[in-house]
């Protein structure tokens, strides 16, 4: 049940190769706060006549939001009738009902705030035939007061065949205009696009939020940094998703489209109890967004389910739109049969026809062999003739194209196109390009269901220093580089990546390298403490030298102390280069006699000052010596005395 005010408005309009007339259809709306009012030439019911092949024309439409709410507007064409000329005549081709027209002519709007899931321009059938349609076109936001000008342009091709000459269309155009609530981010995100704090913003129905962490850089499409948010539930069919879930609750539509983070944001949707299919487990939930280009859903990793609140939490970097998933429930077996009395009678089934898709990896060719609903009986391996990418597909796996298209081809090759690396990160292979396709020979996205695995081997010399493990990624331009899951199984092996596909576009094998570490600071170490000489006379030089290294990856300065006796004698300041050392040399002197120690940056040594001044008498008397000087004097007088006596 829709939460929003909603207020509709209708115009019929008739296109056609012969003047056709249509009543006038007026505007109805509703009378609240959400209040869409139409101007513009395009306002009015259409009357177009005589359209030729290559004939083209277009119309405008003011879009007002006159209420007192912000809003969005959902557009969808309805009543669509197809109808022969007046006059038909033999030479024109076919003169049946209905008319032909609805098979050539094509569509294109275009407006500020479009968003739709339509590659256009389309065939008129091609547009959304109804408010929950799958197929979508919106205008968001369409703020309170404000105008967007819709420009419809239709355009008869050159090439359309005689038999929707003198055909005509008429349809109606509705415009619903729903409440919203767009948060405007503008005062919290800087020119860059960075956001100075933190923001959430919820729905209107509080079902979505969206949280985004400070610091967090977001662009739009256009590259340009944001001013206004939204997440807006829809009541609206999503896409078909693939045949092992299903989708259960709302849809969320987050914008602007395609915006775009350089960090992971948080997105959390809230489902109802009752919508969760009997027999799964609510922890098997997971989020899912749409990939526009590839015309395909994609989950979210890392999904956390919180079963109290019923909510449902995973990081994404983009803004696209977003659905819940269940697994498909098993059905119960069915009941054994009860052989009659008769006995049973054995059936012959007769299985279905296989068909064949031919295979083209890189020139190795080959065929694979489906049922017609595109199941794979036997398990197959693709591969190219270097073995360099493998995708293993399991039995019962089922391969279709586009909406459930069969396939006839599937063809690999290798792309020379430019993709989007974020930071630090190195791609290690070519890009691969995966194609399938249909019946008629048009191109789409190949879907397996379940998944398949893929296997790309990469050159390890490649592998830059401090990498992590290489992963296989897919690209779009609308959702950038998407980290494909590893298989369940996966054991690393140095030169080959893995992942799980649910469909095919294109690959390559990249990998984060992280950043160096940032270079070692400088690191002063002291050593060799030398002392010379040990014991110094008073007033002689002491020379003390130490040899100072710095082992950092950086140049630096340090200060030594020279402590002698406990008290700072000298300060050198010593700048070296990286990984260098130096001798440096102190000299001291004119220290007292005595022992004393030395201290510099956690070396210790000790040397010793001696006295030279005469000791005093009697302080130190040599015995041997005072004897012998003694006797020599009382020697010397004696011989003197003797020849004194002889000469008298």
């Amino acid at each position: 049940m829709r939460r929003r005010l909603t207020n509709i408005l209708v115009i019929a309009g008739v296109i056609g190769l012969i003047l056709s007339e249509s009543p006038p259809v007026l505007a109805q709306s509703d009378a609240n706060p959400v209040n869409l009012e139409l101007g513009g030439e395009g306002s009015t019911p259409w009357n177009i006549a005589n359209i030729k092949p290559g004939g083209s024309g277009s119309k405008v439409v003011d879009l007002h939001n006159a209420g007192s709410r912000d809003g969005f507007v959902t557009i969808w064409l309805s009543s669509i009738i197809s109808s022969e000329g007046i006059n038909p005549a033999s030479e024109t081709g076919n003169t049946l009902e209905p008319g032909e027209l609805d098979q050539y002519l094509l569509f294109d709007i275009t407006a500020d705030g479009l968003s739709t899931s339509l590659d256009l321009p389309v065939k008129i059938t091609n547009l959304p035939q109804s408010a929950t349609d799958t197929k979508c076109i919106e205008i968001i936001p369409l703020k309170e007061g404000a105008t967007t000008h819709l420009v419809w342009e239709w355009a008869l091709p050159i090439n359309t065949g005689n038999d929707a000459q003198g055909d005509s269309i008429s349809f109606t155009i509705n415009y619903l205009l729903e409440e919203c609530t767009i948060t405007d981010v503008s005062s919290v995100v800087d020119a860059g696009g960075v956001f100075t704090q933190g923001v959430t913003a919820k729905s209107t129905g509080d079902k979505g939020e969206l949280t985004i962490n400070e610091g967090t850089t977001g662009k739009t499409a256009q590259d340009q940094p944001l001013s206004d948010i939204w997440i807006i539930e829809l009541d609206k069919e999503p896409p078909i998703p693939p045949s092992n879930k299903m989708a259960i609750g709302l849809c969320y539509e987050t914008g602007p489209e395609g915006t775009t983070f350089d960090q992971p944001i948080t997105i959390t949707v809230s489902y109802d109890q009752s919508d969760v299919p009997q027999g799964v487990n609510e922890k098997d939930l997971v989020i899912a967004l749409w990939d526009k280009n590839a015309g395909q859903w994609a989950e979210l990793t890392n999904c956390t389910v919180d079963t109290v609140n019923n909510t449902i939490s995973a990081p994404t970097t983009h803004f696209s739109r977003y659905a819940i998933f269940s697994p498909v429930p098993t059905p119960p077996p069915p009941p054994p049969s009860i052989p009659s009395e008769e006995g049973e009678k054995e059936i012959e089934v007769t299985p279905p026809p296989l068909q064949l898709v031919e295979v083209d990896m890189l020139g190795e060719t080959g065929k694979l062999e489906i049922s017609a609903d595109g199941t794979v009986g036997e398990p197959f391996s693709l591969t190219d003739p270097d073995g360099n990418f493998i995708l293993d597909i399991k039995s019962g796996t089922q391969i279709t194209g586009r909406d459930n298209q069969q396939l006839s081809r599937i063809e690999l090759k290798i792309v020379d196109t430019s993709i989007i690396l974020p930071d630090n990160t190195v791609i290690l292979t070519p890009i691969y390009q995966l194609t399938g396709y249909t019946r008629d020979r048009q191109p789409t996205v190949i879907i397996f269901s379940p998944s398949a695995n893929l296997t790309i081997k990469y050159d390890p010399e490649r592998l830059p220093e401090n990498a992590l493990v290489p992963v296989i990624v897919n690209y779009s331009d609308e959702l950038g580089l998407i980290r494909l899951p590893a298989p369940p199984d996966e054991v690393i092996e140095i030169g080959m990546a893995k992942a799980s596909i649910t469909h095919a576009s294109l690959f390559a094998v990249i990998v984060e390298v992280l950043p160096p570490p940032p270079p070692l600071p400088a690191n002063f170490e002291v050593s060799n403490l030398l002392i010379n000489p040990k014991q110094a006379k008073v007033g002689q030089p002491v020379t003390i030298t130490i040899t100072i290294a710095n082992t950092g990856a950086t140049g630096g300065s340090t200060e030594l102390y020279l402590i002698i006796d406990g008290m700072v004698h000298l300060v050198r300041e010593v700048t070296l280069a990286a990984n260098s050392s130096q001798t440096l040399t102190f000299e001291v002197s004119n220290l007292s006699a005595g022992r004393h120690e030395v201290r510099i940056a956690g070396l210790s040594g000790n040397f010793k000052v001696v006295s030279t001044a005469v000791a005093p008498l009697g302080s130190e008397i040599n015995w041997n010596i005072l004897d012998l000087g003694i006797g020599g004097i009382v020697l010397l007088g004696l011989v003197t005395l003797y020849l004194f006596r002889r000469k008298l």
